[in-house]
């Protein structure tokens, strides 16, 4: 069965995007609508004021059209007229099993930007049975996961054999830009309450040729080619456990997230209150979005927003390969993530993926199918070619590395 020929293939090709309003959302629908992926848009939010908003802006295929993301028999009689289901819908903890069910159950091909890593997994169990449909389901095609897994195969092929990757993001580009004409509802968002569920409790990632726990939060330092020695900090994240899955030979697999010392003394005081019970989600998520600021300012975080670093060997020497966009779309971490979501889907309609089941993005999309496509919406405008900065070092210092908790 091809990518868009589900037994519905008669009706016009029709995707929905469940929270297509929010701040994620919004980035996705107007890069879909700009790329002309499919003839109809669905707009799902709960929020139907700000959909049609949404839709009245972008124009083109949209539609607004309201839904409870906790409403089973709600999405089911809504999934029942798309060929494509795209999540945007955080938390993923959350939101992400049910509505790749429902779009499974409703013989929807499936894209989301999950970054999650205890829900990536869990979608694996639903390999065989998207698969006995002929439906293809792609999980976190976003900024990170998604590009970042993406140039983790750029660097990787660019050396012979790789034993250590590393794949990371900024927290000053995880952010979201503001936006006028869509004021926040108020209270801290999804992603900050991803941000503390994915530094509390221990993290999974791949330590030691296998699956091991670790503390989040944890101090690495490594090599970066330009940039000499720098240092980040162990985050749950799916890229840790995908990329192991079709790069062998891994020995050590972790994403990285970057920033201010003070920034993360901050949070891990949270993430501890967070798993002694003293707070809730919610409100750990509000002290996270409100932490106080020191009187001086930190050094420049000297890691961009997104960004992939391989180590292995290339013609018997040992070599380290850096990978990072020269340039990405508006709308910071929003932007960034939509973007991506929407090459997902453009490559999805254009048949470029074809395999049925559930998988990561590094292994359906083609880079070279991915960046040229993605590199029409940065600014200031870049060629192809030209988006992504590779460099390379020839024996990089080991990388500094965290201990290991229980064993998984």
């Amino acid at each position: 069965m091809s990518p868009m020929s589900t037994d519905k293939s008669a009706s016009p090709r029709t995707a929905v995007i469940v929270g297509g309003a929010g701040a994620m959302g919004r980035w996705g629908v107007r890069a879909i609508a700009r790329l002309g992926s499919v003839e109809r848009l669905l707009i799902a939010d709960i929020d139907i004021a700000r959909a049609k908003q949404v839709a009245a802006e972008v124009g083109g295929p949209c539609t607004a059209v309201e839904l409870d993301a906790t409403d089973t028999a709600a999405m089911r009689t809504l999934f029942a007229e798309c060929d494509v289901v795209l999540n945007t819908m955080g938390p993923f903890s959350l939101f992400a099993r049910p509505i790749l069910e429902a779009a499974i159950d409703s013989d929807c091909h499936y894209l989301d930007i999950d970054d999650d890593w205890e829900s990536t997994v869990e979608a694996f169990d639903l390999h065989a049975r998207a698969r006995e449909r002929g439906l293809t389901v792609v999980k976190g095609i976003g900024g990170s996961p998604g590009f970042s897994n993406l140039s983790a195969l750029v660097a990787a092929r660019r050396l012979d054999e790789v034993d250590t990757l590393l794949t990371g993001w900024s927290m000053g580009g995880a952010v979201l830009e503001e936006e006028p004409d869509y004021p926040s509802a108020g209270g801290a968002g999804a992603a900050v309450e991803h941000w503390l569920i994915q530094i509390s409790g221990t993290i999974r990632a791949w330590r030691e040729g296998g699956v091991r726990d670790l503390a989040p939060l944890q101090p690495v330092e490594f090599d970066y080619p330009g940039l000499g020695r720098v240092r980040g900090f162990t985050v749950g994240h799916p890229e840790a456990l995908t990329l192991p899955r079709h790069l062998p030979g891994l020995t050590t697999s972790l994403n990285i997230t970057s920033g201010p010392d003070w920034l993360f003394d901050h949070a891990r005081s949270v993430a501890a209150d967070f798993d002694a019970g003293a707070i809730n989600l919610a409100e750990g998520a509000q002290q996270l979005e409100n932490p106080p600021r020191p009187a001086e300012r930190a050094p420049r975080d000297p890691l961009g927003q997104v960004w992939t670093v391989a180590v292995g060997t290339r013609n018997g020497r040992r070599t380290a390969v850096s990978v990072q966009p020269t340039a990405m779309p508006p709308g910071r971490m929003g932007g960034g993530t939509g973007v991506a979501l929407a090459v997902g889907l453009e490559l999805l309609c254009r048949g470029r993926i074809k395999e049925s089941g559930v998988h990561s993005p590094e292994a359906v999309i083609d880079p070279e199918d991915f960046f040229p496509l993605y590199a029409e919406f940065v600014e200031p405008a870049t060629a192809g070619d030209d988006l992504l900065l590779v460099q390379e070092i020839d024996d990089p210092a080991p990388v500094s590395l965290p201990a290991l908790t229980d064993e998984a």
